[in-house]
């Protein structure tokens, strides 16, 4: 796919260059500059350019730029954490960052992260997870004690929380919903399961229960599963609590059946539980027997577009060692359709009901070229971890 890959390039180039793209505005890992350099690292790392590793140079030195402008930012999706996150994951060894500069970022992360915690803020795109995946990189790296003394902290304020009452724990507000549970891999309860289970397998210190808070997440999912007609799904997007009202999920990486068969399946496997991977085995199935029009599709990016859904038919195939070949086809040429075959990258805008071209990882270009090499085997599916999915 290296003629594909070309095209994707250029154009994200072009973006970067273009100082009124929006994408020059945020230091994200998912919507901003974050984003670029993840996606440079990795193509660097596949197709070895002096050209590809000078502009990977440039774009990590224009973030840290806006680094001192946006400490208030603090999210992996459009903020410090995502940042930091993005150096910490680099496969270019040539860049070297110094200790000094990684407790610079602890300084501006931690008090955020104890705002949230104090907030019951633990969204992972936004809030206190999505931080907490940095910390946990961090001490891969420095097995630094502050780092520890972070985590342990966190890991005992979110997991007695959970214990107590996941349901305060998991609970949002917005105007047009009201009090509202999400259910899906982004935002809901399905994204604890799978932060859960990573937490405790990447850092091996830790001395809670995990495995309770994690049955108590499942058995909440649980509760609320149900068939849905139109959506053809057995778990919503969220419920809004005052009415009751169920909002269906569409195919994709945020929310859904897909999302929550992986971390079905990563909980079966850290739990034991036999029956918990033969149900996530089920939903994987079944969402990969959706048609294009069930699947409520309407652009191509990894957040709920065709990007999002090949990727986890991908990382499913090498988990379950299931065969997925027919669905990855034609989910590709899906791609291919919607791309206008790799030349443009039309995000769809549900709130205006128009689309918008977009060059970031969640929405857009970056994404793209990211779900390419990684189909096509040119990149490990460990990177997939940044998006909460293992």
């Amino acid at each position: 796919m290296c003629d594909e890959i070309i095209k994707i390039e250029k154009n994200v180039w072009k973006a970067f260059k273009d100082i009124k793209n929006d994408i020059n505005k945020g230091i994200g890992l998912y919507m901003g500059l974050s984003g670029l350099a993840f996606f440079y690292d990795n193509l660097n790392y596949v197709y070895p350019s002096e050209d590809y590793e000078a502009k990977l140079l440039e774009i990590i030195e224009k973030a840290s730029e806006l680094v001192e402008q946006q400490q208030s930012v603090a999210s992996i999706c459009s903020g410090v954490a995502g940042y930091g996150l993005m150096l910490l994951r680099l496969k270019n060894k040539t860049i070297e960052i110094d200790e000094e500069y990684y407790e610079s970022i602890d300084g501006i992360l931690v008090d955020q992260l104890v705002f949230f915690c104090e907030e019951n803020g633990y969204d992972f795109m936004h809030e206190s997870m999505g931080i907490a995946m940095y910390f946990i990189e961090r001490f891969k790296f420095s097995k630094n004690e502050k780092i520890k003394e972070i985590l342990d902290s966190f890991a005992d304020d979110l997991i007695s929380k959970i214990n107590a009452d996941f349901e305060s724990v998991l609970i949002k507000y917005d105007d047009d919903r009201g009090d509202y549970y999400s259910f899906g891999l982004a935002h809901g309860a399905a994204s604890y399961i799978n932060f859960l289970t990573y937490f405790a397998n990447n850092y091996k210190l830790l001395n809670l229960n995990v495995a309770g808070a994690v049955k108590v997440c499942i058995n909440f999912l649980k509760l609320y599963k149900t068939y849905d007609e139109n959506s053809k799904q057995y778990f919503a997007n969220v419920i809004s609590i005052g009415s009751n009202k169920f909002i269906p999920s569409r195919l994709s990486w945020c929310q859904g059946d897909l999302g929550i068969s992986n971390s079905f399946y990563n909980a079966g496997i850290f739990l034991n539980d036999k029956e918990l991977i033969e149900e996530s085995l089920f939903l994987m199935n079944h969402s990969a027997s959706l048609s294009f029009e069930e699947s409520a599709v309407n652009d191509f990016g990894i957040c709920h577009g065709s990007c999002g859904i090949l990727l986890q038919l991908f990382l499913a195939s090498k988990k379950y060692k299931s065969n997925y070949h027919n669905e990855l086809k034609f989910w590709f040429e899906e791609l291919k359709k919607q791309t206008d075959n790799f030349e443009k990258y039309p995000w769809f805008d549900n709130s205006k009901i128009e689309y918008f071209p977009q060059v970031n990882l969640l929405l857009g270009a970056v994404g793209l070229g990211l779900t390419l090499m990684t189909i096509d085997d040119k990149i490990d599916v460990k990177w997939l971890e940044v998006l909460n999915l293992h």
